[in-house]
Formats: structure tokens, sequence, C-alpha cells
């Protein structure tokens, strides 16, 4: 293959715009013993002709010896996979590298029947979208994905309005009258969706996720109820701190931007902090957060830890990624069955590869999971709607 041709295929894999017959070609170049050095010199000499990298040859040479190491290391089954980028950069052609040599170096393992190679199961599923359903006080149900934009109820004089897609406004219409009157807008699996509430908090939910709020906030304090994982844009109001609680966490700010995960599935429940500053209260402990630090209360225990969050990662579900670092598969499927609405099953005694990848959330599975079939050492098989982890 020239060298023209290589480097034409990067581009197009990089930018997301390569074609199934151009994704085989590079793939199958990768495999090649014909690629065997070849790649390096190719990706080195186009990130140099480039102004717009300002690394030295001596850098290039230690991360493409880090990320060589990084792939052959096995003690934790590490899984590098590509970080499917819309543009080119330094770090997405290091990381096709990367995908490159772990291709190289495993080339002559035999790969088992999975979703890249068994054709016979011609099904797949579709990505999550905006669903959800508005719960109102008086026990209603609105379904929002099919309702029209425009106003959907009123509720003691707070009008509701669906704005446009994925977005639902609780907007002030007149004096607040009678008790306080409670809504729950719940996502489903494979869905998600934003609610601004009267006070200009904003919360977007992921999948299979409640929220229950007042439809006007009174008195001394703004409170909500959380189960599954949201992320909050809380409205400043020094004078009504809002509160966030789940099953065993309490979560206390001013105004201030965070995320909670608080899936009942998931070992911990995480607070990760990106703005402002709050206190956790778990367990008759509470602990400040500054901006940049994740907090995770076990749920067995109740004890808290705190360290340095990922915020990329954190944030990938609201951003349209999964996004992966040192993943152990269980993880990382019930992710994926959280967002496709799939049940998950193994037939596999082997779970303990980890992943890490950058990967978009809008495609159909099967595009997913080829992607980790890719590295070797798991295999996929996609039933109605189950999807079967291998061996």
């Amino acid at each position: 293959m020239s060298q023209e041709r290589i480097k034409q295929l990067l581009k197009l894999y990089a930018d997301n715009a390569a074609t199934k017959e151009e994704v085989k070609e590079l793939f199958g170049f990768m495999k090649s013993g014909e690629s065997d050095g070849q790649l390096e010199q190719i990706i080195l000499r186009s990130v140099n002709e480039d102004p717009a990298f300002s690394l030295s040859q001596e850098n290039w040479d230690q991360i493409w010896n880090k990320i060589h190491q990084e792939v052959i290391t096995t003690h934790k089954k590490r899984v590098p996979l590509l970080f499917v980028k819309r543009y080119i950069a330094a770090a997405s052609l290091l990381l096709i590298v990367s995908t490159a040599i772990f291709f190289m170096v495993h080339k002559k393992k035999e790969r088992m029947p999975g979703i890249a190679a068994n054709k016979e199961h011609k099904t797949d599923i579709k990505p999550g979208g905006v669903k959800a359903m508005l719960t109102l006080a008086d026990g209603s149900v609105i379904i929002l994905d099919t309702a029209k934009n425009g106003y959907v109820a009123n509720q003691n004089n707070t009008k509701i309005i669906k704005l446009n897609t994925g977005l639902l406004s609780y907007k002030k219409e007149g004096k607040n009258e009678g008790k306080v009157l409670f809504n729950t807008i719940t996502t489903p699996r494979g869905g998600q969706y934003k609610v601004e509430l009267r006070d200009g908090t904003a919360v977007w939910l992921n999948a299979a996720s409640s929220l229950i709020f007042p439809t006007a906030f009174v008195g001394k304090e703004r409170r909500v109820e959380l189960k599954g994982e949201a992320y909050f844009e809380v409205a400043k109001n020094a004078a009504m701190p809002f509160h966030v609680t789940t099953s065993n966490t309490e979560v206390t700010v001013l105004g201030t931007h965070f995320n909670i995960m608080s899936y009942a599935e998931e070992e911990n429940i995480s607070t990760t902090l990106l703005e402002g500053s709050i206190n956790l209260t778990a367990n008759g402990v509470t602990k400040n957060l500054q901006p940049g630090r994740q907090a995770d209360v076990n749920r067995t225990t109740s004890n808290i830890s705190e360290h340095n969050a990922n915020i990329k990662q954190v944030m990938a579900w609201k951003n349209g990624e999964f996004r992966f670092k040192e993943t152990g598969i269980k993880e990382l499927m019930r992710q994926v069955g959280r967002w496709y609405d799939v049940d998950v099953e193994y037939q596999t005694t082997s779970t303990g590869q980890y992943f890490t990848a950058s990967l978009p959330r809008m495609q159909n599975v099967s595009a997913l999971l080829q992607m980790l079939e890719l590295t070797g050492t798991v295999h996929f098989k996609i039933d109605n709607k189950k999807i079967v982890v291998l061996p």
C-alpha cells in the first residue's frame, strides 16, 4: 500500500469519515506484516509537516515508546482502543498508531467468532435518545418525547413548557397558592432529558434516572431528590441553599456545577464538582468538595473517599460519549446496558479485562461492540434485546 493511501485512510478514519470498505482496508493493512515500522514514519512525518504540532522529535520518541510499552503490558489485561475524533490532532494520530501496534503484537492470536466475525447475528440495537416521562402532582403522566412543543400543564401558577426536543422548562405565571406541589421527571433506560426548574437551575438526566422536585421553591431552602445520574447547574441564591438527596447522601450548594451518579447497581455514589463549592454529607460525616474533586460514598459502609476527578470521563455521557479509563468489562457493560436498554449475560468467567477508550454514544451497539472486539480479548453476541459476553 502506498504511503499516500495510508495517510488518506488515517485522515478519513480520524475524521470519522471513512466508509466500511476504507476501515476494512486500513485495519487489514494494520494487521499485515507490511505495516511494521511504516506507520510510525508516515504519522511522524505528517505531524512534523503540520505547524499546529510543536513537539520535538525527542518528545515524539518518548511518547511513542510509552504507548508501545503500554500496549504490550499484560499484567492487568489493559486494552487501549482508538479514540475516534472528528479532527486530526496529535493524540488522535498516536492512538491510531497504538491501535496499529496492538494488532502487530496480537496479529497471531486466533480470533473467536463474535459481532465482527459471526455474520449470522444480523440484529442490531439503536442508541438511546431524548425520552422522558413527567408525573404531575395529581398522578397524571405526560410522555415528553411524544408531547408537542409548547404548553404542557400548569401546576400552582407555574407553567410547564416543552421548549424543544429534550428541554422542559418551569416558568412563573403568578403567585404561589396553596401547598407545595411535587413533580417527577423520569428517564427510561435508553433515554436522557433536560429540565429547567423554576429557580433557573438546569438539570440533565442520564438514562434510567429520576428527579423529584417542587413546581416552585418556597421557604428557606431548595430541595430535590435524585435516583440515577444527573448533572446540575444550580442557580445562585445565597438565601436558599440547594439540596440534592440520594439514597444515602446529601449535597448542599448555593450555586454551582456538579454531577451525581447514584445508580443502585453501582458500588459507590459519586459526586463530582466542576465549579463552585459543595458540602457532601453521608452517615453523619460532611466533606467540603472543591472544583476538580470527586467524592465516592460506598453504599455498604457509607465511607467517603475523595480524589481528583477525571472530568472528561465523568461528563462523557452528557457530551455524547462513552469514555473509559482502566474500566472493567462489567462496569463498562452496565453503562452500555443503561444506554441501549439491553440486558447483559456473561457466558464467560474471564471478566478481568480493563478498557481505555473514547467512543460515540450515538451509534448502534454493534459498532461499539466491534471496537471492543478489535482488542481480541472479548467477544459478543446480540440476541434480541440482550448482549451476550462470550469467552
